[in-house]
């Protein structure tokens, strides 16, 4: 980037810059002022299940292996892995959104009560089930187990129109005195762009900040104070094919621009992110430089790391760094474990990577 801090042309490339990447002091002092913000998640709850399982042979009947159950455990998924996160970063968290009346939808709620959040606007869907994502892990006694299959069962939640108010409602009750809201969407509608375009508005208009983390209708979605997709999400609401730069910048100014997004921060796997907003773009390289583990849940400690940061007084781009670390510690373990506020402060001392590009 020139002297000016403005993106320059190599070739056909345009090369984005960040004009001064955040001093490690100062993404400390923002990490320190996360603790204590009232912040509401309203999106799609699931529930991550694993069965961890033995494999040494291969089956007489046909050509798969032959796993021996060896036990279960559950995580929360989706909208609930962000609240998770928040909660572990320190803030006071509320949830909205829909569960199925069944062993599925109490354990969640036992999942994310016993991290301190307030789940009363997690609401009972009287016809559909709890979104249930299984991964079957399996290895031998000697190799570290990896995921063979993964099985989903749920789907969309059907809902009346006074069901769909209902749940709004919620969402309304749940924000007074919120300095922040997440929405979650994965495309199940407990949250979607129509039922929360006028509540979007009205916080907006109260200053409240919106992330949002969409996985399919991102487009759909107007006036959020920052939307956090991948490259590939990126791409496809803005209908650009991504292989470079400059066809990334266009894709995210055109996408910034149909959502009328304050801040459009992209993450790009190894690449790291880079971040746009009405001073232009800037880029940080991945913290840390080693290889992802699981990136499962990388997206949801994003989203909330960077909204709780904005609504905590940080700049923007002191915002994004702090989610380029937290998404670091996210797939350096596997599952979608919540990085805690000990662990994003740890990931801050000297000895870990972070350069601006």
């Amino acid at each position: 980037m020139g002297a000016r801090g403005r993106p320059r042309r190599c070739g056909a490339h345009m090369i984005l810059r960040a004009r001064t990447a955040p001093a490690r002091a100062s993404l400390e002092r923002a990490a320190r002022r996360l603790a204590g913000q009232r912040v509401v998640v309203w999106g799609d709850f699931v529930v991550d299940e694993y069965w961890r399982c033995q494999s040494g042979r291969v089956s007489r009947e046909a050509p798969v292996l032959v796993l021996e159950y060896q036990s279960r455990s559950s995580q929360g998924g989706g909208a609930a892995n962000a609240a998770l996160n928040l909660a572990a970063l320190g803030a006071d968290v509320r949830v909205v959104g829909w569960v199925g009346a069944d062993d599925a939808g109490h354990e969640l709620r036992r999942l994310l009560a016993n991290a301190g959040i307030d789940t009363d606007g997690l609401l009972e869907h009287d016809h559909a089930p709890t979104i249930v994502k299984t991964r079957v892990v399996a290895g031998d006694t000697h190799t570290a187990r990896q995921q063979v299959v993964r099985i989903d069962r749920g789907s969309r939640f059907a809902s009346t129109l006074a069901a769909r108010r209902a749940l709004a409602e919620a969402a309304r009750v749940a924000s007074k005195d919120a300095r922040a809201v997440v929405l979650s969407d994965y495309g199940y509608d407990s949250v979607t762009p129509e039922g929360a375009r006028t509540l979007i508005r009205a916080w907006r208009r109260e200053g409240v900040t919106i992330g949002l983390d969409a996985r399919y209708r991102l487009a759909s979605y107007r006036g959020v104070t920052l939307a956090t997709p991948n490259e590939g999400e990126a791409a496809a609401a803005a209908g650009v094919t991504i292989h470079d730069e400059a066809s990334l910048t266009r894709a995210a100014t055109r996408l910034r621009r149909r959502m009328q997004a304050e801040h459009l921060l992209v993450t790009r796997g190894r690449d790291g992110l880079t971040l746009w907003g009405d001073g232009g773009a800037s880029s940080l390289e991945a913290w840390g430089g080693e290889e992802a583990v699981d990136v499962t849940g990388a997206g949801d400690a994003v989203v909330a790391t960077a909204t709780l940061a904005l609504a905590s007084g940080a700049a923007p781009l002191v915002a994004a760094a702090l989610a380029n670390v937290a998404g670091s510690v996210a797939v350096s373990r596997r599952g979608a474990v919540a990085v805690t506020l000990a662990e994003l402060r740890q990931a801050l001392v000297p000895g870990a990577a972070r350069r601006s590009r």
